[in-house]
């Protein structure tokens, strides 16, 4: 990832692993065609499925965070970049501003007024399970305990051709993923899980560089703002996302 506070480039480079699933399906069929009073049917079939997990190509979208609702469709609200792998902040901001875009005051420190979301879209079978999680991250020093990540799991989230969303997750999986459970947000820089699963389940990864919270707003532990004095130049990072099978 790359920032600079004055002609502000922020861009990041994942890394995603890919398994390629092979299906084969063996029908050996003899019918003897019935000539007299009766008939022998001989029928054989086999099939053997490989096991294993694949991640398919992500979507990245960018988000106005103030005027983004979290309730809302993620990509009739944000623009969509295609399977792009850079994230570009522009200018990093020092004033707020409400859901409409007006200026309501100094926000007392840098922060980017976009953000952004990876859509991931892993999936198992053959009783693999899978786990997605974001490996130790590379920052500048400036900007190291600014960045934010936010594991989100949406129950109306759903794959082309479905006409439902993907549904809650099952308590088990409610266990097995305790970041989502209410969602937390991490610091980016920090490995951690993203999602784990037995089915294909969509997740998504936000990634962002906030302001001090309002009102009944957190940060993660260690979160820091980019200070109003940090010296105006490029700072970088980079972020590596991979997913592993389990059994």
């Amino acid at each position: 990832m790359v920032i600079d506070l004055n002609k502000n480039k922020f861009k990041k480079g994942g890394v995603k692993m890919r398994k390629t699933i092979g299906i084969l399906l063996i029908l050996a069929i003899a019918i003897v065609l019935p000539q007299l009073a009766y008939a022998d049917i001989s029928l054989t079939a086999s099939a053997t499925v490989t096991s294993g997990t694949a991640l398919g190509a992500h979507a990245l979208l960018r988000c106005v965070g103030y005027s983004y609702n979290p309730s809302g469709d993620p990509f009739a609200q944000c623009t969509s970049l295609g399977t792009s792998t850079s994230l570009n902040f522009g200018t990093l901001s020092t004033r707020l501003r409400n859901s409409s875009g007006q200026d309501i005051g100094g926000a007392g420190c840098f922060y980017g007024e976009n953000f952004y979301i990876v859509y991931l879209y892993p999936d198992a079978w053959g009783g693999k399970g899978y786990e997605l999680k974001q490996s130790a991250a590379t920052f500048s020093p400036a900007i190291q305990n600014s960045v934010v990540r936010t594991p989100v799991y949406s129950e109306s989230d759903m794959y082309s051709g479905q006409t439902t969303g993907q549904g809650a997750l099952t308590a088990t999986e409610e266990s097995n993923n305790p970041q989502l459970t209410p969602s937390v947000s991490a610091l980016a820089k920090n490995a951690g899980l993203i999602l784990k699963a037995k089915r294909a389940r969509i997740i998504r990864a936000e990634y962002g560089i906030p302001p001090f919270p309002g009102t009944g707003d957190s940060r993660p532990t260690g979160w820091e703002a980019v200070s109003l004095e940090t010296a105006a130049g490029t700072y970088s990072g980079t972020v590596t996302l991979t997913m592993t099978e389990w059994l």
